[in-house]
């Protein structure tokens, strides 16, 4: 089963399909990203300890919750750190299901291209499974914050503007501290470390 199918859009305006619950949101795959603008902070997380007042897990392998996928898409739910350099580092993520553009829900297992969803009106995934999962950070990682949030097109305002990403680093991310998004896509390297994390908005 492939990725969730971007609906297209361009500076004239964004298509748009019905499902029984809301419209269909804009999902983009993009492969040349432009950094500019402020990144996104939410509630701060401590480096040396999760968030939750438990240890950080243990580093011995990347594995951990990972389940093989290349992406996966929800939200970060806390985040820890064995180091100040943030070299041992982790994520606890909430899984999310997308809808496809014929309303068929995808997980991660399911997605062949990174799940991007930006500019969307509407909630285009639903949470099934409260799972929690842990994931290892690659410390080069890199994390992408939406730069251009109020300039784009959404909600069929008159904004024409396409999506642009501000790239930062695993020490960014934990200054900033847990994100305030449920848009996150994260990407895996095939020993299972996240080497990407994209953090988006709707309007």
């Amino acid at each position: 089963m492939g990725a969730p199918v971007a609906l297209a859009r361009d500076h004239g305006g964004m298509m748009s399909r019905t499902r029984p619950l809301a419209t269909l949101a804009l999902l983009i795959t993009i492969s040349l990203l432009t950094a500019c603008g402020d990144g996104l902070g939410g509630e701060s997380a401590s480096s040396t300890s999760a968030t939750d007042g438990t240890a950080p897990p243990r580093a011995g392998g990347a594995a951990l919750d990972w389940d093989g996928v290349r992406y996966d898409f929800g939200r970060i739910t806390g985040m820890s750190s064995n180091d100040p350099q943030h070299q041992v580092a982790f994520i606890t993520f909430d899984r999310y299901q997308l809808y496809d553009q014929v309303g068929t829900l995808q997980s991660a297992p399911d997605f062949t291209e990174e799940p991007i969803v930006v500019g969307n009106s509407d909630v285009p995934w639903v949470n099934e499974n409260h799972k929690e999962r842990t994931y290892a950070l690659d410390p080069d990682a890199e994390v992408l914050n939406l730069a251009n949030p109020g300039k784009i097109q959404c909600g069929g305002n008159d904004k024409t503007e396409r999506p642009a990403w501000k790239s930062s680093t695993v020490d960014d991310l934990f200054a900033a501290g847990i994100p305030d998004s449920d848009q996150v896509s994260l990407t895996f390297s095939d020993a299972g470390k996240v080497t990407r994390i994209r953090i988006s908005q709707g309007c």
